[in-house]
């Protein structure tokens, strides 16, 4: 008789030596054990595939695939095409998932049967320095709305309903370097995000690390995927500056010029007033929202100060509008200016 197993968890590695060991035996070391493990290597030229070749001789669950280097896209739809787990976990080469890691998304996943997408909370380390934990929120309305902004869910610690990934039929390959957004873009329609509340995985940012690397390309490649998404979402052809400026709420850098602030400004207020319109939300998850949104319309306001005062009055009425929880000292002193958090 066949095993099929519980999990398939899917990594791909290219020359990946340097922190392969820590990252297979995060994987092998897991309290759930009913798991298998698809590495994708493509064609690695230093000791990855040595490495490899231990830890598969040691563990039967170890399952280790060579390909011509395709890079990454292909190497994660043949992973994910050859899962045979209820559910589809990812892993990077150079991250470290946390012992209870699988056990506990699991478990989450059967307690919610509606959501099809969980990740976790992170510790982010840069060049081997721990830098700060990222904690997206935990709602999957919330978590929805934050789909507009950047990624939901961190791709390396996610967890997936296999059904889902394949009703989606895996990675696009027009989405090169922004694989993960797109495919939380169009899982949008179709099923539910959360997040264990809970550190589960340690994310390296390194010099030689693929979202170091690409960065830039990144970025770029959301911000076209995103327009599409929009465009779809408001039925109208969204102004590229203002796409471009959801993510740099996120992101940064500071905007430098006052029509794009005005134009993603509006763009907030549309996507605000549509989404709450189409989305059943309880009393907290319309409180998150709502905050979140003038929160970002306070940040453009400040930014806004730096042309003109009435630009900013004008954009922090807006936001107050919106949620008069932004005029509290508290709110002030945080510094609503500096709405930038990094995504991972």
């Amino acid at each position: 008789m066949t095993w099929t197993p519980k999990v398939s968890v899917v990594m791909p590695a290219y020359n990946a030596a340097l922190y392969l060991d820590e990252a297979v035996t995060s994987i092998l070391n897991q309290t759930l054990r009913d798991f298998e493990f698809i590495v994708i290597n493509d064609v690695s030229t230093d000791d990855t595939v040595s490495i490899l070749d231990k830890y598969e001789r040691s563990d039967n669950r170890l399952r280790v695939y060579h390909q011509e280097n395709q890079g990454m896209i292909p190497a994660l739809n043949r992973g994910c095409r050859l899962a045979r787990g209820k559910y589809i976990a990812r892993m990077d080469a150079d991250d470290v998932s946390f012992p209870g890691r699988l056990e506990k998304q699991v478990e989450y996943m059967e307690k919610h049967p509606e959501i099809g997408i969980v990740g976790t909370w992170l510790c982010v380390e840069r060049d081997g320095l721990a830098a700060e934990n990222w904690c997206p929120p935990t709602s999957s309305k919330v978590l929805k709305w934050d789909n507009f902004f950047g990624v939901c869910v961190s791709h390396p610690a996610v967890l997936m309903r296999r059904a889902i990934i394949e009703r989606l039929n895996f990675y696009r390959p027009e989405a090169l370097h922004g694989e993960d957004g797109d495919l939380w873009l169009r899982a949008n329609s179709i099923t539910e995000f959360g997040n264990v509340p809970e550190i589960l995985l340690k994310y390296r940012v390194w010099h030689g690390s693929a979202s170091q690397l690409l960065s830039q390309s990144r970025r770029d490649t959301h911000v076209r995927l995103l327009a599409s998404f929009v465009k779809e979402f408001l039925n109208v052809e969204p102004p590229m500056e203002a796409v471009a400026g959801l993510r740099q709420l996120r992101i940064g850098p500071r905007f430098s010029d006052l029509r794009q602030i005005r134009l993603t400004a509006a763009f907030i207020q549309k996507l605000y007033e549509k989404f709450m319109k189409e989305n059943s939300v309880d009393a907290q998850e319309r409180r998150e929202i709502a905050w979140d949104a003038a929160k970002k319309l306070g940040s453009l306001a400040v930014q806004a100060l730096r042309f003109n005062a009435s630009s900013f009055v004008s954009l922090f009425m807006q936001a107050v509008r919106i949620d008069y929880r932004l005029v509290y000292p508290s709110a002030i002193m945080r510094g609503v200016g500096t709405y930038f958090r990094t995504s991972v």
